[in-house]
C-alpha cells in the first residue's frame, strides 16, 4: 500500500513538473516570438502609435522629446523580435541625432536580398506655414508629419509575416528629416548620412533591392499617388497590389512631384524607390497637425498594401 501511494505521489509530481516546464517553455516562446500568430495590420493600433509619439511633445531632434521617442521606437522594436541597429551623428558639432533601424531575415533563406521601408521620427521647428504669423516660430505637433510614418512601420513590425516575404526586411527610423529650408539646417540629414556610411553602419542593410519612403501617410481621406521620380516598376507592383486589395480608388493610378521625400538619398545612389506620401496635406509645418486629422482608416489602407506587397514579393 506504501509503494502504491508512493508511486502515485511520485506520478503527480512528475505531472505537476511536466505542466510547469510546458507553460514556462511556452511563456517563453511568447517573449521570444511574439509573433507567433499572424495577427492582420489594425489601423487602430497604429493609430495608437500614433497617439504615444505625440504624449512626448514636438520630438525636435536632440531634444529630451526626441530622445524619449527614440528609446521608445527601439524598445518596441526589440519587444516585437527585431534586431536595432542605432546610428549616432552630429550635427553642426552640437546637436546630437540618431537614426533607428530594426532588421529582421527569415531563417529559411540565409543571405536574402534586402527591403527597406523608410520614415523620420523627427518633428520641425517651427511651423513656418501656419496660417498665423504669431506662432510659425512654435514646434509642430507632427502628427502626420512625423507620427505618421513610424506608426505604420511598428504596426508592421507586429504583423509582418518575414518567412513570407523572403527578404530581410530593414525598418529605418530616420532623425533630422524635418527641417528642411529653416536656416541652419538641411534636409533629409539622417537618410544622407545612412546612406552614405552603408555597409558599414548597417551589413544586413546594404545594396538593397528596394526602398519604400513613408512620410504623411495617416490623414483622413487621404489619396496615394505615385512619386514621378520613383522606379517604375516598383511603382507599379505597389499600386497593382493596391487595387487587388479593392482600393483603386485611394490609389490613383497618376503621378505627382515629392520634392520633400526621404528616399532622395536613396535615389541619388541608383537604388529604385517609392513613396507613399501625401502630396497635398494643407497642415505640414503648421500648428493644425493634430492627432485629429489622421484616421485608422487610412494608416490601415497604406499599412495593409505595404504588408501584402512585402509577403508577395518576387
Amino acid at each position: 500500500m506504501q509503494r502504491i501511494r508512493a508511486y502515485s505521489i511520485e506520478l503527480i509530481l512528475i505531472g505537476a513538473l511536466l505542466a510547469s516546464v510546458a507553460f514556462f517553455g511556452y511563456l517563453g516562446a511568447g517573449l521570444l516570438r511574439p509573433d507567433v500568430v499572424n495577427e492582420p495590420f489594425s489601423g487602430e493600433k497604429a493609430l495608437a502609435n500614433v497617439s504615444r509619439q505625440l504624449s512626448y511633445g514636438p520630438r525636435i531632434t536632440g531634444t529630451e522629446a526626441s530622445l524619449q521617442t527614440g528609446d521608445w521606437l527601439v524598445e518596441q522594436l526589440r519587444l516585437l523580435g527585431w534586431d536595432v541597429v542605432i546610428q549616432p551623428f552630429t550635427i553642426n558639432e552640437q546637436v546630437q541625432g540618431r537614426n533607428i533601424v530594426g532588421v529582421r531575415s527569415p531563417a529559411s533563406r540565409p543571405g536574402a536580398s534586402v527591403i527597406i521601408l523608410a520614415t523620420h521620427y523627427d518633428t520641425r521647428l517651427a511651423a513656418d506655414a501656419d496660417p498665423d504669423p504669431a506662432r510659425r516660430q512654435e514646434p509642430t505637433p507632427g502628427a502626420n508629419a512625423g507620427a505618421s510614418g513610424p506608426a505604420i512601420l511598428l504596426e508592421l513590425a507586429r504583423t509582418l509575416d518575414i518567412e513570407a516575404t523572403q527578404h530581410t526586411i530593414c525598418l529605418a527610423f530616420f532623425d533630422a528629416e524635418a527641417n528642411g529650408g529653416l536656416p541652419g539646417w538641411d534636409a533629409n540629414i539622417g537618410s544622407q548620412l545612412f546612406v552614405e556610411s552603408l555597409p558599414g553602419s548597417v551589413p544586413r542593410c546594404a545594396a538593397p533591392r528596394f526602398v519604400v519612403g513613408l512620410d504623411q501617410v495617416g490623414a483622413v481621406d487621404q489619396r496615394f499617388f505615385q512619386n514621378e521620380t520613383g522606379d517604375v516598376a516598383l511603382n507599379s507592383a505597389l499600386w497593382r497590389v493596391a487595387s487587388t486589395l479593392g482600393l483603386a480608388a485611394r490609389f490613383p493610378d497618376q503621378s505627382r512631384p515629392m520634392p520633400l521625400s526621404i528616399t532622395a538619398a536613396f535615389l541619388d545612389a541608383g537604388i529604385p524607390t517609392a513613396d507613399l506620401m501625401s502630396t497635398d496635406y494643407p497642415y505640414r509645418a503648421t500648428m493644425a497637425d493634430t492627432l485629429d486629422k489622421l484616421s485608422a482608416d487610412t494608416l490601415s489602407v497604406a499599412g495593409q498594401v505595404l504588408e501584402t506587397w512585402l509577403e508577395n514579393a518576387p
